[in-house]
């Protein structure tokens, strides 16, 4: 994975980089189109000395032609430069999307005061916000280069006045310029804001049941509104201070203009130019208005360009900074074992062609190795919970570095997604060919043995609803209840089919003589073959009485391992823990 850029600037420079060519070639045709137009005065003020004067219609007629063609390629400048940028800003605001949507997809877990609210805000407007950047800089080039030519032109058409512009510009671009930090600074702060606002959205919206079931509507509308009005002082902080940029560009714009025009005044008086070239330096002087204008806006996009790349620079860094805490990276080879090194308060997960080992588990008693076979299942009970949740974050972190057809750890958070029960359950395997789209008529998934409906107690649900597979899905799976939306999740876990399947208390929700059945299907379905291996954390008695190794974790002592019957029968404390923690 390429290096996280540490600061927005450096975000913004890697971006241009992987844009030069569009963005080069747009600045290019965009300056074509600014220095065109800076030439219309001067071809005005030509045919004026050559044509009008003199009376020459021949003349005229020459200036006329030269004029439309000016004017087609400006055009046509403006057309496939302005295409060019915007498409360099839409596809760097798509690269950025996909990497910050990549990086909380693969990652363990997102940082504790990260939620998926705030992620979805960064991964579209401040994405959207960075990617403008590209949008302003062939305008900022073409204007830098509109306005070297109108001096060009003013110091041949009359150097004083040329010299005038030469001074007076840049002294105007850096006063517009020095406020752009601040600029930046608010804009960061607004965009913080509006994250807020969509953190708090999202939170309600996912409790939006249980918040109408208890009446809660006017504390979460109170909510809302203090986040939502926090967002909308930071909005028009931005925009007061955005004003202020603007204003402050005008007011040095028409000082720039006004000097300009007073010299070039005083020179006509004392009968040192023509009157084409008067004309000329008239209308490059209201020219001028233009570039020096769109320069003084660009600075205030670039800051709050700059502001929302410093957002995802962070975001990007707080959510690789467990990755950077480990001693060492995976090895991953197809004949040898691969393992991971980590922390000293972690357990170490190795990995092989048709088993899985952990070691260092749990980090406060001194523990072997536990290993779980191809065609075998592993229960692990645990009375501590925090250890349960150390040895469930390394796996999955583990398996996110393997791939869902290597490793696949199902959390016991069941998420389901609008859709079919079908492409929930298939979700994990989806190929690009299968159908997606609202028709019930059409599968929108790809088959689904049944064996994995029957292991997971999905065949009864779907005797139960209509359409079957197809049966649609509301949101969050409000139309389910938490039995049958484990069941869907445990069929979509069965379905990827890894060579090791890792699950964390799966069936929480559902009814005795159901979850036996289940029990029952999955260790069959899981040894069939002699190369999958399966781990189960959970303290139900159907699992454990189908595991052929049960892991039982006291809260202090040394681990228990044997067949659940046996430890039943153990006569010691630690096997008295286990029995008052298993029996229900």
């Amino acid at each position: 994975m390429p290096k996280i850029p540490e600061t927005g600037a450096q975000l913004l420079r890697r971006a241009a980089r992987r844009r030069i060519r569009p963005l080069l070639l747009g600045a290019v045709t965009l300056s074509l189109w600014q220095v065109c137009e800076a030439l219309v005065p001067v071809a005005i003020g030509i045919i004026v000395d050559r044509a009008i004067i003199p009376l020459s219609i021949p003349a005229l007629i020459v200036g006329i032609l030269g004029l439309a063609a000016l004017f087609t390629v400006l055009s046509l400048g403006y057309r496939f430069g302005a295409r060019l940028c915007n498409a360099a800003r839409e596809h760097e605001a798509h690269a950025l999307r996909v990497e910050i949507t990549h990086a909380a997809l693969t990652a363990s877990h997102l940082p504790p005061d990260r939620t998926s609210g705030e992620v979805l805000s960064i991964a579209s407007a401040d994405a959207d916000t960075a990617a403008t950047s590209f949008q302003q800089a062939g305008r900022g080039i073409a204007s830098v280069l509109g306005m070297i030519t109108a001096a060009v032109f003013l110091l041949i058409a009359d150097p004083v006045t040329g010299l005038v512009v030469l001074v007076a510009v840049p002294i105007g671009l850096i006063i517009v310029a020095l406020p752009g930090r601040s600029v930046s600074a608010k804009a960061t702060a607004q965009l913080d804001a509006v994250a807020s606002a969509g953190r708090s959205a999202s939170d309600l919206m996912h409790g939006l049941r249980v918040v109408k079931a208890m009446g809660g509507e006017p504390w979460a509308v109170r909510r809302y509104r203090a986040t939502s009005d926090a967002a909308a002082e930071a909005g028009i902080a931005t925009g007061e201070r955005t004003g202020r940029l603007a204003g402050l560009g005008a007011l040095v714009m028409s000082a720039v203009l006004a000097i300009v025009l007073i010299v070039a005044g005083l020179r006509l008086i004392d009968g040192q130019m023509s009157v084409g070239a008067l004309i000329g330096i008239l209308g490059m002087t209201a020219f001028l208005t233009e570039p020096m204008r769109a320069l003084a806006e660009i600075v205030g996009l670039f800051a709050q360009s700059h502001g929302a790349a410093e957002r995802i620079v962070r975001l990007l860094g707080d959510i690789d900074a467990p990755d950077d805490a480990r001693d060492g990276t995976d090895t991953i080879t197809e004949a040898a074992p691969t393992t991971r090194i980590t922390a000293d308060n972690r357990p170490s997960v190795t990995t092989t062609e048709t088993g899985i080992t952990i070691t260092g588990w749990p980090a406060t008693t001194e523990s072997g190795e536990l290993t779980t076979g191809g065609g075998t299942l592993t229960c692990i009970v645990s009375d501590d919970a925090e250890d349960a949740a150390r040895l469930l974050a390394e796996l999955t972190s583990h398996a996110r570095s393997l791939g869902p057809a290597r490793m696949l750890v199902a959390p016991h958070d069941v998420d389901l997604f609008e859709g079919t029960i079908g492409s929930n359950i298939t979700m994990v395997v989806a190929d690009d060919s299968a159908n997606t789209d609202d028709r019930t008529d059409t599968a929108d998934h790809s088959p689904i043995s049944a064996e994995v409906l029957t292991a997971s107690g999905v065949d009864e649900l779907l005797d139960l609803v209509d359409g079957g597979l197809g049966c649609r899905i509301q949101e969050l799976g409000g139309n389910l209840s938490g039995g049958q939306r484990q069941r869907v999740a445990l069929a979509r876990a069965l379905n990827a089919d890894p060579q090791i399947l890792v699950l964390a208390e799966p069936t929480t929700a559902v009814d005795a003589v159901t979850e036996a059945r289940i029990a029952h299907g999955l260790s069959r379905l899981r040894s069939r073959r002699g190369d999958q291996a399966t781990i189960i954390l959970t303290s139900s008695p159907a699992f454990l009485a189908a595991a052929d190794t049960v892991v039982y974790r006291p809260t202090s002592g040394p681990l228990l391992l044997g067949r659940h019957a046996d430890l039943l029968e153990t006569d010691t404390d630690s096997a008295e823990a286990y029995r008052d923690a298993v029996t229900r």
